[in-house]
């Protein structure tokens, strides 16, 4: 008889090589009736050497299908098939593997999805992605539509400090304890594919996560161009790995828009490469001196009445500068009844939007409340969108709804008549 020993290692354990088994062991023949029992006992070990090679096999099988899924997972609507032809299915039993939608914002975003949030700058990115957080960790209902309750994982890349100061003041308006809620940050930037395993680890710690914010995809880009659609592609891939965390999470991207944006056609840098590898692109956009979150592009499921949220500006007690002044920031807060007026906007309303930007960010210097108005009217010319604002600007001093205060323009506290009239002699800055 002869046994070749087995080329097996403890380093072998974590490979994604499969333990090779030495020949089986040769048995004696059959003829000795005095060997019985010892040939009882060379058949076990062989079949328990085949055994331990099967399975070790499929082990090894099973690694590489788990880091394939972990950094490549495709789109919820792009899945790649299999090698093994599936058969052909009656009717009923195709009906019958239907999964209903997981939902983690009814209606819109469900769990496991990758989803977009593409916007210019200012339009309210942050604040409404926070909204939605808080939303989640209180398990409270955000613009009318139930929330799910559960943990957060907050990626706070472009500006951490920022993120800080919004949450002391939403923890403030909203009175809540930020100790005692169920979401954590992780401030600054760092290679995502690099540290999925790490990432994957903690969240198991944490005992899983509901939803992921990335704030922003430009701050985690790790190519060169952030404008190639391939490497922005790889990029969309990247972060769908956030996806097969624990828990199966939602995952909320903010995305700054492509170059040159069209209002009507809002799509995250990387473009159509980008749009291909995520389940769903929802944008902001200003409507009324509300930011309005719909879709454009694509969204997986059934479509949805728009979201409105009031973008208020907003302190707490923990927010003050180095010589003890109140520092202000901004907070979304969901509307869940409010709807834009139908029909023509009457002229006192034409106006309300360049006043609600003075009520949301405070005293501003003429520059920056215009850059600001142009802002909410992307797609415009820009010289009609000044000349239109310098207008309103008049007629906002004019009724004693705006005054100045050295070279800033201010909101004044006062119910002055708001028919438009423009008074004689007011002071304006031109």
């Amino acid at each position: 008889m002869t046994e070749t020993a087995p080329d097996f290692d403890d380093d072998d354990r974590n490979s994604d090589t499969p333990y090779r088994p030495g020949p089986l062991i040769v048995c004696p023949e059959d003829g000795d009736p005095a060997l019985a029992p010892f040939l009882d006992v060379l058949r076990a070990a062989n079949t328990a050497r085949a055994e331990a090679a099967d399975l070790s096999a499929k082990a090894a099988r099973d690694r590489r299908h788990t880091k394939t899924n972990w950094m490549f997972p495709p789109s919820n609507d792009n899945r790649r098939g299999g090698s093994v032809y599936p058969g052909i299915v009656s009717s009923a039993d195709f009906v019958d593997g239907f999964v209903p939608p997981d939902y983690h914002l009814d209606g819109i975003a469900q769990a496991g999805f990758l989803y977009a949030l593409t916007a210019g700058t200012g339009t309210g990115k942050t604040a409404v992605l926070l909204a939605l957080t808080a939303a989640t960790a209180l398990g409270a209902p955000l613009c009318g539509r139930d929330v799910r309750k559960g943990r957060v994982v907050y990626f706070a890349g472009e500006n951490p400090d920022d993120v800080r100061m919004r949450w002391l003041a939403m923890a403030h308006r909203l009175s809540f304890d930020p100790a005692e809620m169920d979401v954590h940050f992780i401030a600054g930037t760092f290679s995502i594919p690099a540290a999925t395993a790490r990432i994957g680890l903690d969240v198991e710690r944490l005992g899983g996560a509901d939803m992921i914010v990335v704030d922003t995809s430009a701050a985690y880009f790790q190519g060169e161009d952030e404008n190639a659609n391939t490497s922005l592609g790889k990029h969309a891939r990247d972060l769908r790995a956030l996806t097969e965390l624990p828990g199966k999470p939602a995952v909320f991207v903010a995305c700054h828009p492509t170059k040159s944006p069209d209002p009507a056609n809002l799509q995250p840098r990387g473009g159509g490469a980008f749009i291909a590898e995520i389940d769903g692109n929802l944008v902001l956009s200003k409507e009324n001196g509300m930011a309005k979150l719909h879709w454009q592009v694509k969204h997986r499921g059934a479509d949805f009445a728009p979201l409105f949220f009031a973008l208020e500006s907003v302190t707490a007690p923990p927010l003050v500068d180095s010589k003890g002044r109140s520092v202000p920031t901004v907070m979304a807060i969901g509307m869940a009844d409010w709807k834009p007026a139908e029909g023509k906007i009457a002229k006192a309303e034409a106006w309300e939007a360049a006043l609600t930007i003075l009520r949301q960010q405070g005293p501003m210097l003429e520059s920056d409340w215009c850059d600001a108005y142009r802002a909410e009217h992307l797609g415009e010319r820009a010289d009609s969108v000044e000349r239109r604002f310098r207008r309103y600007r008049a007629k906002l001093v004019g009724v004693g709804k705006v005054g100045l205060d050295g070279a800033l323009f201010k909101v004044l506290d006062t119910d002055a008549d708001a028919s438009g009239h423009v008074q004689d002699n007011v002071q304006t800055q031109t």
